[in-house]
């Protein structure tokens, strides 16, 4: 069975509160590892994101009988759930919402899966290169699919949030076989926004573990400011798989 190892880093940035949320477990037969990023603007984003990492955690002992898929299309629903509970419980928390990228994990069978909605990320890192990265659930993602621009003032626009009642269309990544090197990121808009793909891979180059590479990665985000000059909340969680110091960062790999 395959090794993990993990590191994580939460800040809130230029912020007065920190609306991002963080997760994982690690059990004998599986792992579950979890980020959320509540709504700017929206009363109540803090909750919702700790909301979306509860119940995507809880999926490993409510959905464990039922295989991979279920347990992380299981997440989305029971998240989404909580989230417009909360919003008919309390009428002034009727709006808050928040993104959220999950990664399951099937340690015997050697399996992973993800499923994400909103903005947070997951990447996919094998013997040091860019393999996978969900695309944006955003109005700047879909310009530029569609090969156009987008203002700085409409870049943060979501087209699909937990608790707007718009996650039945969202469906699992590919389930992918885990092998020895592979390093996950996921991490929430504000830390991604402050690195590009290179920085990402350069900082795995070197990084001796995966600590390492949180912390060279948050010092970069760490500097940077947004498009109105004050740094967002931002998160990461870093996932590697058996032992990337022989594998990730091989010569020529």
């Amino acid at each position: 069975m395959l090794t993990l190892t993990t590191a994580q880093c939460s800040h809130r940035g230029g912020r007065a509160s920190n609306e991002d949320a963080l997760g994982f477990r690690v059990r004998d037969n599986d792992a579950c590892f979890v980020i959320s990023d509540g709504v700017g603007g929206q009363a109540g984003g803090a909750i919702a994101s700790r909301l979306a990492v509860h119940w995507a955690l809880q999926q490993l002992d409510d959905k464990s009988s039922y295989g991979l898929q279920a347990m992380t299309h299981g997440s989305v629903d029971a998240a989404d759930a909580a989230i417009v509970a909360q919003q008919r419980r309390n009428p002034e928390q009727a709006h808050m919402a928040a993104t959220m990228v999950a990664l399951f994990i099937e340690r015997r069978e050697r399996m992973a899966q993800w499923i994400h909605v909103g903005d947070s990320r997951l990447y996919l890192f094998r013997r040091g290169h860019l393999l996978r990265r969900t695309q944006d659930h955003s109005l700047a993602a879909r310009l530029q699919q569609a090969g156009l621009s987008c203002g700085p003032d409409k870049a943060h626009l979501l087209s699909h949030a937990l608790g707007q009642a718009d996650t039945d269309s969202i469906e699992p990544g590919a389930a992918c076989t885990l092998e020895d090197g592979d390093a996950y990121l996921l991490c929430t808009d504000g830390f991604w926004h402050g690195l590009d793909d290179a920085a990402l891979q350069r900082c795995l180059e070197v990084a001796g573990n995966v600590a390492d590479w949180i912390t060279l990665l948050a010092g970069q985000v760490g500097q940077g400011r947004d498009c109105k000059g004050t740094q967002d909340n931002y998160s990461a969680l870093g996932v590697w798989v058996g032992d990337p110091q022989l594998v990730t960062r091989a010569p020529g790999g």
